[in-house]
């Protein structure tokens, strides 16, 4: 079995003023066997509670089971290990208040007492209310979960043992009784020769504030060897400025002596209300700033925090603008405030608390980018601006600017065939760019298209990509960004690699790089080189013609000649100037099979034979009736992937058969999306069974051609078979097909 106790520690100065015991050492021990662990469970805290002594130290020596740190806000997590024999019954709970203790509380810059050694306090002796919280029988769990307030007589005693004092308040605005952040309070002590400046604390959002002094900050005069005021507390007065050095109070050094004032305990707490004046707010930012590196926030909705400080005296709300390069306002629907607790909240339309170095807001990042539009091309720089109000109409205005590490590497289409979702590297490529669109294929020659592109910030820039493919049944991974992958030891073939860093000639990388732009979506982004040419201008100055020449780089395109047919990933490596990689792989479905068309007969007539349309019902050949002629053949198309029956392995798409009288046009007369034979089933050749009665009619048109044949009349006509498949060939210029033409006489009569 195993126990694992979490908890927490804080102190308690008066009413709601407290500090978490962070950094302080828990240390529990089991009970001593000779005292009446009952009476000792059941008694409360403020009984037990006491500072452990030296010889009580001594006796726990060996009774210690284990300890541990707590952290910043004073929580902590006992794990009782396997070798320690505990069996879930009660024990003794202590903490040690080390010599560095106080001064790494909450007041690191505070002038530091020198307590000579560490002291250590006895809390309760414990039994937590253990709860199984696993059913595992070879293993069983238990936890529970305790927490203790220190009562202010206990934490101001404690304390003082370290000479340490602490001033615990709060500030309102006088009219409306809010809380007042971000306002520092100054506390004195009154002296007989000269007042000693004891330190100043800044209000939070909450009003509330803290002063830490040590006993020697009140107990100096200028003559050293004269310390008027020991034992006794200091004399405080107080004052309180605005961030922008306001003073909204300044109590005369003589409150000092008033009775509420004098010998102050080290434990004081005190509120105060103040009337706020214009100019009294204060605002920053600090984050987002730089190079904001975060391509998961771009594209999965994600959240960029906005840091910075809205508060003053009187604040009433702040709001957040955000431009593109400064200029564009691209706020709708990328900012989103947070509540008190510095979460998003989308219902908010302003910030409606003060903030002091927390979360403003949060930059929706991939509306932003949706919002600055083609813009982003040619920055990616935003600005963040920030104004913050007060009741007396007071403003305090900031600003911070950023840049986004853009990014655009993706394959959007190969051939006719697109990636709804570049960003799912199982994508499989498919007809039209919808989610639920039918999964497609290709073949022969296909361009690659999308986007190759490192751009944003400082030395960010493409130095090289590549395009490469391997014929795998979809099981290449797509290698994460930033890790060092080869596509070419890992058996893919090169369809292109393009080098910026190389030059071109006498034009150089960056002069490549701005003539040869590859974004997406639509830019054909497979390339074998760089082709220049010159472009020639003439410009007029003075009537007098002027001819310059300007080079001007191209991109030559460059198709994939897809191979056998199978599944296949195709991918896209960039590389930046600093030796970063990006990688995108598409998977996509290669049909390189014919499809096969073949009439073997028609009624079971040979090519060119004479088929009559009527056949006798009786044997006195008195009655006649139109026949039913089978075409027999076959219109099939072979899997991709033997054995797979789905889309788009069966890449059949349909097969029709025409009929043509000589000299008139075609007419269809079958159409059909099975195979034949069929791809389950018994086998069949039976492509139309044809009634020969269509053919039939009492009257031609005049000057109209017609497939009809007169009673008697006859004809020579072609029976067509037309077989084609879904695959997208050459982009989509054509798909696999074929045809069969069966010629035959048709008369309109009984055979004699």
């Amino acid at each position: 079995m195993s126990y694992r106790l979490k908890g927490n520690l804080r102190g308690f100065y008066c009413g709601e003023c407290f500090d978490y015991l962070c950094n302080t050492k828990i240390r529990i021990y089991s009970v001593d066997p000779k005292v009446n662990l009952a009476a000792l469970a059941a008694s409360r805290e403020k009984e037990s509670f006491h500072q452990r002594s030296e010889e009580e130290l001594k006796s726990l020596s060996g009774r210690l089971l284990v300890e541990t740190m707590t952290d910043e806000a004073g929580n902590f997590t006992i794990e009782f290990p396997e070798n320690v024999k505990y069996d879930g019954g009660a024990f003794d709970i202590d903490f040690e208040c080390g010599v560095g203790w106080i001064p790494a509380l909450h007041a690191p810059d505070a002038q530091r007492a020198k307590p000579e050694k560490p002291a250590q306090f006895h809390i309760t002796t414990l039994q937590p209310f253990w709860k199984e919280v696993t059913g595992n029988e070879n293993k069983r769990e238990f936890a529970a979960y305790w927490e203790y307030a220190i009562p202010y007589k206990f934490w101001c005693w404690i304390l003082r043992l370290f000479r340490w004092y602490a001033i615990c308040g709060k500030v309102r605005d006088c009219k409306n009784e809010v809380p007042v952040g971000g306002v520092k309070v100054f506390a004195y002590d009154v002296d007989l020769i000269q007042d000693d400046p004891l330190g100043y604390g800044i209000t939070d959002v909450n009003g509330n504030f803290k002063i830490y002094y040590t006993e020697a900050a009140f107990s100096k005069t200028i003559l050293s060897w004269l310390n008027v005021e020991w034992p006794a507390g200091p004399d405080l007065y107080f004052r309180i400025e605005a961030a922008d050095g306001t003073v909204l109070l300044n109590e005369n050094r003589q409150r000092g002596h008033d009775r509420d004032r004098t010998n102050a305990s080290n434990c004081f707490c005190i509120n105060f209300c103040v009337d706020c004046p214009k100019g009294s707010l204060v605002c920053d930012l600090t984050a987002p700033t730089g190079c904001v590196d975060d391509l998961t926030k771009l594209v999965n909705n994600q959240f960029l925090a906005v840091i910075g400080t809205a508060s003053g005296c009187g604040m009433a709300d702040y709001e957040l603008q955000l431009l593109w390069n400064g200029t564009k306002d691209v706020s709708a629907g990328a900012i989103i405030y947070s509540d008190g607790s510095g979460n998003p909240d989308p219902s908010l339309s302003h910030g409606t608390h003060s903030v002091m170095s927390g979360n403003l807001g949060f930059i929706l990042l991939k509306k932003a980018v949706e919002n600055a539009g083609s813009d982003l091309i040619t920055s990616t720089q935003f600005e963040i601006r920030l104004t913050v109000h007060s009741s007396n109409k007071s403003v305090c205005t900031a600003s911070i600017t950023f840049r986004i590490k853009a990014s655009e590497v993706y394959i959007k289409n190969i051939g006719e065939r697109v990636a709804h979702d570049v960003l799912d590297p199982n994508e499989q490529l498919r007809i039209a760019d919808a989610a639920g669109a039918e999964i497609g294929a290709i073949g022969l020659n296909a361009s690659i298209w999308g986007a190759a592109r490192i751009f944003g910030c400082t030395n960010q820039k493409i130095n090289d990509y590549g395009i490469y493919f391997i014929k795998d049944d979809f099981a290449s991974p797509q290698p994460a960004n930033g890790t060092v992958y080869d596509p070419l030891t890992h058996g893919y073939t090169t369809i292109c690699n393009v080098d910026f860093g190389a030059g071109f000639s006498t034009f150089t990388p960056d002069q490549l790089r701005q003539w040869n732009v590859l974004q997406g979506p639509n830019a054909l982004i497979s390339n074998n080189g760089f082709y220049t040419y010159i472009d020639v201008i003439t410009l007029y100055f003075g009537g007098i013609p002027f001819t310059i020449q300007i080079p001007e780089g191209l991109v030559a395109g460059m198709s994939w000649n897809t191979g056998p047919s199978g599944r296949y990933t195709v991918m896209l490596k960039v590389t930046d100037t600093n030796g970063y990689s990006y990688y995108d792989i598409q998977r996509v479905w290669v049909d390189n099979e014919l499809p096969v068309a073949n009439i073997f007969n028609i009624g079971s007539l040979p090519p060119c034979a004479d088929l009559y349309t009527k056949e006798w019902v009786d044997a006195d050949k008195k009655v006649s009736q139109f026949k039913k002629v089978d075409i027999n053949g076959i219109a099939f198309d072979p899997l991709i992937i033997a054995s797979d029956l789905a889309n788009p392995s069966d890449n059949f798409n349909f097969y029709n058969i025409t009929i043509q009288k000589q000299g008139s046009s075609p007419e269809v007369i079958k159409t059909s999306s099975v195979t034949v034979p069929g791809r389950t089933g018994p086998a069949s050749t039976n492509l139309f069974s044809f009634d020969l009665s269509w053919l039939n009619t009492v009257a031609h048109v005049a000057g109209v051609p017609d497939n009809k044949l007169l009673d008697g009349e006859s004809c020579a006509f072609v029976f067509s078979l037309w077989v084609q498949d879904k695959t997208a060939l050459n982009n989509a210029t054509d798909v696999h097909h074929t045809h069969y033409d069966f010629p035959v006489k048709i008369i309109n009569s009984v055979a004699p």
